[in-house]
């Protein structure tokens, strides 16, 4: 045999993007693995042969649903729970099979048995001890538990475009904020709106402390605003706001009435 056919046909059945594939998970009995890689989605209900796609299609898939996704042991590969994939994707890999979305670790610690449907119509945004606009505090989330779970109807997540896993609460301290903020609100922070805009309320962080304000941009510099009359606002220069870290914008404020 020619030596370019031998070569010709080591080429056969490469994948067009020359990427390594992402080991698969295994099989046995009649029981397949709940997590899957990209290697083995692709080519199945409707899903391409492209490993490359698919994975960035799996990626976009579990953007809403962190607790669906995880690196698999031992590999640089992520893995993705088949939830995450539509009917006749799940049917093509299990044999006719569907498996439901199981609930995220803190949702599975926090309700009781049973009441899984809870699930259906609310997400559970994890709150933590922190307070802010006076005093000390870090909002470091990776090293911090949460203290608490609020429930918020999915249906007004969507509705305000919100992503679940973007959202923590926090409480507030102090009377600068009144009468936006009282002292002891719950507020709903969007930790990926870190680029303030003119008019809305942000969680400023300076070395050890937390304050929230008011946002106006000036020339050449932030101004944060108290909207207690009583405090003066504050000018951040150019030179000094990266001395300064935004956490993330206020988007819901709850409040208390009465004792």
């Amino acid at each position: 045999m020619m030596k370019n056919d031998l070569e010709n046909k080591e080429l056969i059945g490469k994948c067009d993007d020359s990427e390594e594939r992402d080991k698969t998970s295994f099989s046995y009995a009649d029981k397949r693995m709940e997590w899957v890689v990209a290697s083995e989605v692709a080519g199945h209900g409707g899903f391409p042969t492209s490993d490359r796609w698919t994975r960035d299609h799996l990626k976009a898939l579990a953007t809403d649903k962190p607790h669906l996704s995880r690196k698999r042991k031992g590999t640089k590969a992520f893995e993705y729970h088949v939830s995450l994939l539509p009917a006749e994707t799940q049917q093509s890999l299990l044999g006719g099979y569907i498996i439901e979305e199981p609930a995220s670790r803190y949702e599975q610690n926090v309700l009781p048995i049973g009441q899984v449907d809870f699930l259906a119509e609310f997400a559970l945004i994890p709150g933590y001890s922190i307070q802010v606009s006076a005093g000390n505090g870090s909002l470091n989330i990776e090293q911090l538990e949460p203290s608490r779970y609020l429930a918020f109807r999915r249906k007004w997540l969507k509705f305000r475009g919100f992503a679940e896993k973007d959202l923590v609460i926090v409480w507030a301290k102090g009377d600068s904020m009144e009468p936006t903020i009282n002292n002891n609100d719950t507020l709903v922070v969007h930790t990926s709106r870190n680029h303030p805009q003119d008019g809305h309320i942000y969680i400023f962080r300076h070395e050890n402390e937390l304050f929230v304000k008011r946002y106006q941009s000036i020339v050449g510099a932030w101004r944060l605003i108290s909207d207690n009359s009583m405090y003066t606002p504050l000018d951040i220069k150019k030179e000094e706001q990266h001395q300064f870290e935004v956490i993330g914008q206020v988007v819901h404020i709850a409040k208390d009435i009465g004792d």
